[in-house]
Parts: structure tokens; C-alpha cells; sequence
């Protein structure tokens, strides 16, 4: 009977003090780092269970236990899974120095556990100051102040992310989707979760790079991964409209600049086009149309002759917006949008008439010009530039600003130079240099932006703009954009 219980009471306390030991073998365990770009989280130690879930390449994983070459791992929804040895390096938390990082989102929620449904222990709002002590599964661990938890590390820009830039391949510091939707990755994998979907014509700050990939952040401050083969690089894209392609048999000439894109024909040996602009291994040529194409570099020979610098000589369209029967936007105290522009695009035709410019007008009075003969008007002048003025309206009485568009990729430095200026001479809310899906610069083979130079659905900014000096200044911000893009 005494045996009996002895061996009962060791039982019992092998099982009261067993998870203690188990636990302490977790941490000291440590880390597990995915080192491939797509792995099988398994449900038990071995290639014949049933797959868990999917790890992605530097995700990082909390390791409880070792079986042979298997490594038992906490998953960010709290649940378990295996992963193979062979597939990750192993680590411990303490050999892990901590980053230091920001909050990139408005008011970013700090959780009990990496996991959506875990507890909320905190807020942290954006720019605040943060020590990352470790990742795990796209979630890090992070502290500051009196709050500690975990984030989606999206919402956390550690001085990791905020350096890669510097060695960025080929000193590439932004790209333009060319793509017509692309996803954001949570990492540098076609199988990684999504973090964003943008459109065609969108900016992406570079971060970093990797195989091929690169690391992105977005406007709102999200960060992700594209594959390097659905943008083109901003670095590589650059004007060379007084330069000719020779191109050879059989040359297809392409919709977009992705060699499965449609084709709009094929070109014979010898034919000679325009180029318009080059990027990332493709030229964008304008055909006897006036319409434009793309052709891959390999495919064409290229003759360069000496672009001339400065304003002079420029053959500049002015697109004043709206006109006729067409009001465009109407002020909160009736002042008609059709009736503003042509007044702004009046004055800068004299400023650059006098500089030495060849200035077109779309239209010099308060008539009705359809969009397609805007455009026209400048693939047919071969402009080399062309700006279409406007304001803006929102339901908001309080917005205000100004904002610049493009639609094409190689037009988007035309863009910044031109709002830099515009933002310096005004000094009103700069609301940024954006991509805008409208018809005078889609449609336009020559370099074409469209001012929106601010809000007359605003009483008070309304009443700046129809003032000679808001005149004054716009006119002064768009003439410096354009001196300073023929530089």
C-alpha cells in the first residue's frame, strides 16, 4: 500500500511541475529565422504532416521545443506548428540587439499577444519613439514608456528600415508601379500576405532591397515588399525627346513597357520614331499618329543629339481648364472655375512668351475645347511641356491646397519640380505630388502634369485666389517649376 501511494504521489508531482520544466526549455530554446522565401509550417516534426500555415523569408518565430531537426514554433494567432530545420537559423532573444523605431500609423493599438484578436494593453500615436526587442511571425515586440506589447510591424519603422535606402542597388530611390494592380507584400515572397494593393502610375519610396525585391513605403507611412519586375525604377527614367530609335524587323510595339503588355503593331527594319522618354530598359517613342508606344531597348538603336537647356525655344502648351458651356467648379461665392483659369493661364502665357518660350494656348477665351483636342494640341506641336489648370472643390468648406498630378511615370519629376516651386511661391497646404487617371495626360505623348492650384469650395481660400497677388505667385511658382525642369 505505501508503494502504491509513493508512486502515486511522484506522479502527481511530475505532472505539477512538468510544464515548468517544458517552459523553461522554450526559452531557452530562443529564436527561429526563416532563411527561404516560402515554407510549410507543418503540424507535427515531419514533411508527412498535414501543413499549418506558411512562413514567409525573415519571419521570425518563437521556438518551444526541438524534435530531431524539427523546431516546434508559436504562431502569431497563438496556436502551434513545426518548422524544418534546414529551412531557418536559429537564435536566442538575448543575442538579438534591440532597434530603435517609430510609429508610422495615426494611433497605432499595442496587443497582449501577436494576434488581430489579442488584448489591447495600449496606444501608441504616430511618430512616438519606440525600442524593438524582437519579431515575430510580421508582429515585434516593442517599448516605450509605460507601454509594452505587440504591433504589426508594418505600423513600425525601425532604423533598419529607415537606412536601407543608402544602399539601395543602382542608388534607386523610388519606383512607379507598372502594373495595373500590384500587392504590397509582407515580405520579399509571391506567397507573403498582403499588406496594400496599389494601381498603375503609383510612387514608392525604396527602403531597401533584396533579390530582386524591393522594400517600399507607401504615403501613409505602410512598409512592404513589390518584385522588381512589376515597377520601374525613377533612377533609370529620364527625358530624351530630341532622340531618335532605328529599329529592326519584327519590332513590337507595345501598349505599356512590359513585354506582355498588348501591342498596337509591329515595326519594319529601318523605321525611325521619336523617343519620348527611356526607362528601366524600354523606350516610350511617339508614332506618326501622335499616339505613343513602347519598345524594349534591345530592339532599337538609339541616336542622342544635344538637348538645349532653358526655357527658350520651349514649346509650351497651357491647358486652361473647363470652358463654354463647361463652368467646372463654382465657388461658395459664385466665382466659376472655367473664368479663374483662363486668367492664371493668361498671365504665365506673357511670362513665358517674354522668356523666349513658343506658348500654345488650348484656349484663349471662354470657349468649349474638348478634352481629346487638348491633347491633340499637344502631341501634335510635339509640346515639350504641357500644363492644364485647375481648381478644386471638396465637401469640406475647410480644405485647401494645392495639388499636382501625373500620369506617367517619367513625368513625375516634372511634377515635383513644378509643386516644389508652386508650394515655395504660394505658401498655401501643400498637398502633394499625386497620380491622377485624367484624360489631357493619359492620353498625352509629350510631358504633361495638371495643376489643381487650390480649393474654391473654401470662403476663405476662394477670396485669395481671385486676388492679383495669388495670381502673381502661382504664375511665379509654375514659371520657376518649368525653368527648373529645363535645367
Amino acid at each position: 500500500m505505501k508503494k502504491l501511494f509513493f508512486r502515486l504521489f511522484f506522479l502527481v508531482l511530475f505532472f505539477l511541475i512538468a510544464p515548468g520544466v517544458i517552459h523553461a526549455g522554450a526559452e531557452e530554446a530562443g529564436t527561429v529565422t526563416v532563411t527561404h522565401a516560402a515554407v510549410y509550417i507543418r503540424s507535427g516534426p515531419g514533411v508527412s504532416y498535414p501543413i499549418a500555415g506558411k512562413a514567409a523569408k525573415n519571419d521570425t518565430y518563437t521556438v518551444l521545443q526541438k524534435d530531431g531537426d524539427w523546431f516546434q514554433i508559436r504562431l502569431p494567432q497563438g496556436n502551434t506548428g513545426w518548422i524544418a530545420g534546414w529551412l531557418v537559423e536559429t537564435g536566442t532573444p538575448s543575442a538579438k540587439q534591440s532597434k530603435q523605431g517609430k510609429i508610422t500609423a495615426d494611433r497605432l493599438r499595442i496587443r497582449k499577444a501577436p494576434d488581430q484578436s489579442a488584448a489591447i494593453v495600449g496606444t501608441l500615436e504616430k511618430n512616438a519613439v519606440v525600442t524593438v526587442t524582437r519579431a515575430e511571425g510580421g508582429w515585434v515586440y516593442i517599448e516605450s514608456g509605460n507601454v509594452s506589447g505587440w504591433a504589426d510591424s508594418q505600423y513600425v519603422q525601425t532604423e533598419k528600415n529607415k537606412n536601407a535606402g543608402k544602399t539601395a542597388e543602382n542608388n534607386v530611390s523610388a519606383a512607379i508601379v507598372a502594373a495595373t494592380s500590384l500587392n504590397i507584400r509582407r515580405s520579399p515572397s509571391l506567397q507573403s500576405g498582403t499588406v496594400a494593393t496599389v494601381t498603375y502610375g503609383t510612387r514608392l519610396e525604396i527602403t531597401g532591397t533584396d533579390h530582386g525585391w524591393y522594400e517600399v513605403e507607401l504615403e501613409d507611412g505602410t512598409h512592404g515588399w513589390v518584385a522588381g519586375f512589376y515597377v520601374t525604377r525613377e533612377s533609370q527614367a529620364k527625358r530624351s525627346s530630341e532622340a531618335e530609335v532605328t529599329l529592326h524587323s519584327g519590332t513590337n510595339l507595345y501598349k505599356r513597357p512590359q513585354s506582355g503588355s498588348d501591342t498596337v503593331g509591329t515595326a519594319k527594319a529601318g523605321d525611325r520614331f521619336p523617343v519620348v522618354s527611356e526607362m528601366d530598359g524600354w523606350y516610350k517613342i511617339r508614332l506618326e499618329s501622335g499616339t505613343s508606344a513602347y519598345i524594349s531597348a534591345k530592339a532599337a538603336q538609339k541616336s542622342d543629339t544635344a538637348v538645349k537647356k532653358g526655357i527658350k525655344g520651349k514649346t509650351i502648351v497651357l491647358d486652361p481648364g473647363h470652358g463654354g458651356t463647361d463652368n467646372g467648379t463654382t465657388g461658395a461665392y459664385g466665382t466659376l472655375e472655367k473664368l479663374v483659369t483662363l486668367k492664371t493661364a493668361n498671365a504665365l502665357y506673357e511670362k513665358l512668351k517674354k522668356a523666349g518660350a513658343r506658348v500654345i494656348l488650348t484656349r484663349n477665351s471662354d470657349t468649349y475645347v474638348s478634352l481629346s483636342e487638348r491633347t491633340a494640341i499637344s502631341n501634335t506641336n510635339h509640346a515639350d511641356a504641357f500644363v492644364s489648370i485647375h481648381f478644386d472643390s471638396a465637401e469640406d468648406s475647410h480644405t485647401r491646397g494645392h495639388t499636382t498630378y501625373y500620369y506617367h511615370a517619367q513625368d513625375y519629376d516634372f511634377a515635383r519640380l513644378v509643386n516644389n516651386q508652386i508650394t515655395s511661391r504660394l505658401g498655401t497646404v501643400d498637398r502633394g505630388v499625386k497620380f491622377g487617371d485624367f484624360h489631357v495626360i493619359r492620353e498625352n505623348t509629350q510631358p504633361a502634369i495638371l495643376l489643381e492650384l487650390g480649393y474654391l469650395s473654401s470662403p476663405a481660400e476662394e477670396k485669395h485666389i481671385v486676388e492679383k497677388s495669388f495670381q502673381t505667385k502661382a504664375v511665379a511658382g509654375i514659371y520657376n517649376g518649368l525653368k527648373a525642369y529645363f535645367q
